[in-house]
């Protein structure tokens, strides 16, 4: 999107400002997220590969030891098979961080939680060990719940459809809304000159 291409449809200089400012103001956030995520991945990517370094080296340490019976090495086999376990089980930990990471951050969004503040707490609620929900199948069962919860406790948080709905109908009453404009010589009145329009629930 070029300035001449905008001045070519008629737009005025400040017009074009406008529409450039706007579209940063969409474009910003979303170039952030998608660098977050991609410093994210390539974060567990390196740790991954670290983990599969050590796992093949415990790996490579079994075979040697894998044709020995002496009791001697049975405690040393078990230790190198354990601390291939525990890699494994950290690295999938740590996917499953990620994808859940993922999803709250989608459901947020959708849910129109914009302090970053209020994310974080949530973020960091959700995924403690005694949050009470359950994930499964990439999602986490009774997040709807736990967000009303939430909302009862900071009605600011996000807004429901139903608020949603009412704060859209009040902003469009009061762009309707007629201005009274003083006769000719005389002064427009300081304030607002807009006609008050009863709210409407």
């Amino acid at each position: 999107m070029k300035t001449e291409e905008l001045t070519a449809l008629g737009l005025t200089d400040e017009q074009v400002k406008s529409v450039f400012a706007l579209h940063g103001k969409d474009i910003t956030p979303l170039q952030q997220q998608i660098a977050d995520l991609t410093k994210s991945r390539d974060d567990i990517t390196a740790e991954r590969d670290n983990l599969n370094t050590q796992l093949t080296a415990a790996n490579d340490t079994l075979n040697k030891f894998g044709d020995l019976t002496p009791e001697s090495m049975q405690a040393e086999i078990q230790k190198y098979k354990q601390q291939a376990d525990d890699a494994e089980k950290n690295f999938n930990a740590q996917i499953t961080a990620r994808d859940q990471k993922d999803w709250i951050t989608k459901k947020l969004d959708e849910y129109g939680v914009t302090s970053p503040y209020a994310r974080a707490a949530l973020t960091s609620e959700l995924m403690a060990a005694d949050s009470g929900l359950t994930w499964k199948d990439n999602s986490f069962f009774g997040f709807d719940d736990f967000m009303k919860a939430a909302k009862a406790k900071d009605t600011t948080l996000y807004q429901t459809a139903d608020e949603k709905a009412k704060a859209d109908k009040q902003t469009k009453l009061e762009g309707d809304a007629p201005s009274f404009v003083a006769p000719l010589g005389q002064q427009k009145p300081q304030g607002d000159t807009k006609k008050d329009i009863p709210k409407v629930w």
